[in-house]
């Protein structure tokens, strides 16, 4: 008994950490869905042009049907959420109303007495919780305040409300920022901390960490970080109203009130409609499909719940314009759904069972080793927006890169297939707010590739696979200089030239 129990606590960490695999599992076919239709909405994603598709999950009644891992993202990576962090920070909010902490009526300023100014105007005084939640606040969304300021609750507040609260959709982080910090205020923890006991024990959701601002406050927006199986696990929770295996975490009110067309959002005058105009409630978008919504994040990020199929679709990755990714799903997937089980489809489910098992980002082409005499050695770089100093070229198989702050990455180099390392520093990130990457304490990991694309050119990839963004290198040795494109929609290629030492 004795060893059982020395067993059971030194696998009790990976048995906390064991999330994926949580949901139960089927086949399409056995939920009522075409095995067809899936492998046409994979074959889809992963054809989209300039698009990095991560994960996607489907599941049905409950069940993941169907599962796709491009390589080299694996099922237990996390991955950043962008804005479809907010649905995490809207449920927040409706846990602490459950709890009577707060009110969706409550003003905004009397939870900061301390952030006032000398002048307070009506309208700021006017504004609500609910107006917050809704996107209504009144303040123009001012995109660089945040790359700035030390302290964001005071410095907002500050701002002119030139609208009436509640009358304009203007779609905006910061709202959601300071939903965070009076989450923060009224229950003396982060709102991190606070979905941890709340939402993310009682669902087994173990791996979670969330960006900060200057003064600790999660930014509630954005930041967010968590795996694909836990937004299957949201939208199943959105789905189910708030009630999780029986359990009502989050009143079924709120969660409604949530998921409902509220307030007008983006271009009412887009023809034909568009999943960008069809309204907003808590943060939570409503979708094209007839009574469908979801968590939306920048470049892609989706848990769509279309609750009249009993569905959950969720797709993680790097795309400009996600519509794209949505189409798919109401092109490929949804004439597949029935209301009755299916027959077996064997042939078509080891097709599926294939695609996702086989599907892998573009590796570099090209040979393995260069066919002429490369003097390996210290590449020493002029300046460069990746603030990169160094690169050591150790032999095939390895990379070390050093940069102007004197963090030093090693990098294992696949040929032929993905290879993992863990980083010391952060990956590439868009958002250029004070802090930025602060409040991650799960660290990072890139998979790198590698292959000779001409005797005197080496092409490097690297994915940063518990996150979004990728950079690709390329070293021309005959002109000694190396160029450098992030997979950020929009990047533009950097060419540095290199000295060898």
């Amino acid at each position: 008994m004795k060893r059982q129990i020395l067993i059971l606590l030194a696998l009790l960490p990976l048995l906390l950490a064991a999330q994926v695999g949580d949901l139960p599992r089927s086949t399409p076919a056995a939920e009522g869905v075409s095995t067809q239709a899936v492998i046409d909405m994979m074959d889809s994603l992963m054809a989209l042009p300039e698009c990095d598709i991560h994960h996607v999950m489907v599941v049905r009644h409950g069940k993941v049907i169907a599962e796709l891992h491009p390589t080299p993202f694996r099922a237990e990576d996390s991955h950043t959420l962008y804005s479809a962090s907010k649905t995490f920070t809207s449920l927040a909010v409706g846990i602490a109303i459950d709890e009577n902490l707060l009110r969706l009526g409550d003003r905004v300023m009397t939870f900061f007495p301390d952030k006032r100014t000398n002048h307070v105007s009506d309208n700021m005084a006017a504004m609500t919780v609910r107006d917050l939640l809704m996107m209504a606040s009144g303040v123009k969304p001012d995109w660089t305040m945040r790359n700035n300021s030390m302290d964001w609750v005071k410095d907002w507040l500050a701002k002119p409300v030139d609208d009436k609260p509640g009358s304009l959709f203007q779609y905006d982080s910061m709202c959601t920022f300071m939903l965070s910090a009076i989450v923060q205020r009224v229950t003396g923890q982060t709102m991190l901390e606070y979905l941890q006991k709340k939402l993310f024990a009682p669902m087994h959701i173990t791996i979670a960490d969330w960006e900060t601002s200057p003064d600790g406050i999660n930014t509630g927006g954005w930041g967010l970080r968590v795996q694909a199986e836990t937004m299957a696990k949201l939208g199943l929770l959105l789905l189910n109203k708030g009630n999780w295996n029986g359990e009502q975490l989050v009143s079924a009110d709120y969660v409604t009130q949530a998921c409902s067309r509220l307030i007008d959002g983006g271009a009412k005058t887009t023809v034909p409609p568009t999943d960008g105009n069809q309204g907003y409630g808590y943060q939570v978008w409503q979708s094209k499909w007839p009574g469908s919504f979801r968590a939306d994040g920048a470049m892609g990020q989706y848990t769509v719940v279309v609750p009249q199929e009993d569905l959950v679709v969720v797709i993680l990755g790097m795309k400009l314009y996600g519509h794209e990714e949505l189409a798919c799903i109401w092109n490929q997937l949804m004439p597949g759904m029935k209301a009755e089980p299916l027959q077996p489809e064997k042939k078509l489910q080891k097709r599926l069972d294939k695609l996702c098992s086989t599907a892998t980002l573009s590796l570099p082409k090209g040979k393995k080793t260069s066919g002429k005499k490369i003097v390996w050695g210290r590449l020493s770089l002029e300046p460069n927006k990746h603030n990169l100093k160094e690169v050591y070229l150790v032999n095939p198989e390895h990379i070390r890169m050093v940069y102007n702050d004197g963090t030093e990455e090693r990098i294992d180099l696949g040929y032929g297939q993905w290879r993992h390392s863990p980083m010391n520093g952060y990956p590439v990130y868009s958002i250029n707010s004070i802090n930025r990457m602060q409040g991650f304490a799960n660290g990072f990991t890139v998979a790198a590739a590698a292959a000779w694309t001409s005797p005197l050119t080496l092409e490097v990839k690297l994915h940063y696979v518990d996150w979004i963004s990728g950079t690709k290198l390329s070293f021309d040795f005959d002109k000694n200089e190396v160029t450098m494109l992030d997979t950020y929609p929009n990047s533009k290629p950097e060419t540095i030239p290199f000295t060898v030492k």
